[in-house]
């Protein structure tokens, strides 16, 4: 007899190319967008941080209306725009004469504590709330990473800077067109410029004074990175503020001063000036890149051995 055929052994089906291919893996750089964008939609949406944006844009209708009121005769009060070195009363000497240098004034008058004191309660409350509402380590839970979590948080707050410097602006610059004249402007140093260069230095100086805020930021995260009290890390990091700009004005400390991070900061007003004197505002800015720089590593340094699985 001839041998019977040997039965065919059952095969399963092989999957087909497209069920084959591993399924694709979401890039980092995506859910570090994801994760910012979130950071982002929850600062803005929290009724404290819409409180503090409508304290500063508070700040520049108070002072338009009381420069209005006390030049109510028509008087100037101003000199051509000279002297005071272009800080804040040199600026409200000219407001009367054109409504865009209330935007240098309130500039001036809220970068020493308002828009400083904004920023440290956002950077101070971006770690520390979490952890004292429970819900940093479900965050460390997603596949974002500390590190990933850390530099969404401070592009956050790098954020509010940019916002708040603006809102300040925009808010002065629509009480100045209400209140006050608009046109040609005299500069710090006397000469004459347009309108439209005057709007775009007024637009350069507000992103000079968001910049001057990137330590302040890094010195609030980094503090927030000591404790889990959203409370006290925002009381230390305004603290700190104000301690560092005593110090700032005490005649003996001199030598030390140039390194304090709120030195240079009303350097802005030099790009009032015809040539622009950029000196001081480099090394306004080489200093908030330093102190950024410091900050941000002692704070990612902190976060990434942190414990907080507590």
């Amino acid at each position: 007899m001839p041998p019977s055929p040997s039965p065919t052994p059952s095969r399963t089906p092989s999957p087909s190319p497209s069920s084959a291919e591993p399924q694709p893996r979401p890039r980092s750089w995506t859910w570090t967008l994801g994760l910012f964008r979130s950071e982002l939609l929850t600062t803005f949406r929290r009724w404290r941080t819409l409180a503090l944006l409508g304290v500063l844009a508070a700040v520049p209708i108070l002072v338009g209306i009381a420069v209005k009121l006390e030049t109510g005769d028509g008087g100037s009060g101003g000199s051509g725009g000279r002297g005071g070195g272009g800080e804040g009363p040199a600026f409200i000497a000219q407001v009367t004469n054109n409504g865009l240098f209330l935007v240098f004034t309130a500039l001036a008058v809220t970068l020493p504590f308002f828009l400083p004191m904004a920023i440290g309660v956002i950077a101070g409350d971006s770690i520390a709330g979490e952890a004292n509402a429970g819900t940093l380590r479900y965050l460390l839970v997603a596949p974002a990473g500390r590190s990933r979590l850390l530099l969404a948080k401070y592009a956050t707050v790098m954020a509010f800077c940019l916002v708040a410097t603006l809102v300040v602006a925009l808010s002065a610059l629509t009480v100045g067109a209400l209140l006050f004249p608009l046109g040609d402007l005299t500069t710090i140093s006397g000469t004459r410029i347009g309108f439209g260069d005057g709007l775009l230095r007024a637009l350069l100086i507000a992103l000079v004074v968001a910049v001057s805020l990137i330590g302040v930021a890094a010195l609030g995260l980094f503090v927030s990175t000591l404790t889990g009290s959203g409370i006290a890390a925002m009381a230390t990091t305004v603290g700190l503020l104000i301690t560092v700009q005593i110090l700032d004005q005490i005649p003996q400390l001199d030598a030390l001063q140039p390194y304090f991070f709120s030195h240079y900061w009303l350097s802005f007003a030099d790009l009032m000036r015809e040539p622009v004197y950029w000196d001081d505002l480099q090394k306004n800015l080489g200093l908030q890149a330093l102190y950024a720089a410091f900050f941000g590593s002692a704070a990612w340094a902190r976060f990434t051995t942190k414990d907080v699985t507590a």
